[in-house]
């Protein structure tokens, strides 16, 4: 993953979370999504190489600053207000501060993968 798709990537997670990119939930996340959800809530950081929906894969190339600046955007606007209603399409229902700490944890993951 190139630092570029790296931010194409992370944007996918926030577009769900405000509703913008709509998955359907599927029988893994209806019988395991409730566990993973507490397991990444945990006050640890994301361990490498787990799972990622399909969607969220990026293997074409990308133009780096526009997608820096489209990652940017996508997080200034993250407040309660944007959040989905709809549940999760893996995890299932998901609180204010649920949401915030996938967020902030996946960006975090990525960040540091590439040591910013």
């Amino acid at each position: 993953m190139s630092v570029a798709q790296m931010a194409t990537h992370c944007q996918r997670p926030l577009q769900v979370a405000y509703g913008e990119l709509n998955l359907k939930r599927g029988l893994v996340g209806l019988l395991f999504g409730g566990f993973a959800k507490k397991s990444l809530m945990k006050d640890q950081p994301f361990d490498k190489g787990l799972p990622t929906h399909p969607r969220f894969v990026v293997k074409d190339d990308r133009n780096f600053q526009q997608e820096k600046d489209t990652l940017l955007a996508l997080v200034s606007r993250f407040s309660p207000d944007v959040l989905t209603k709809d549940p999760h399409p893996f995890f299932g229902k998901m609180t204010q501060e649920e949401w915030d700490t996938l967020q902030w944890k996946h960006l975090d993951h990525h960040l540091r993968q590439f040591g910013v």
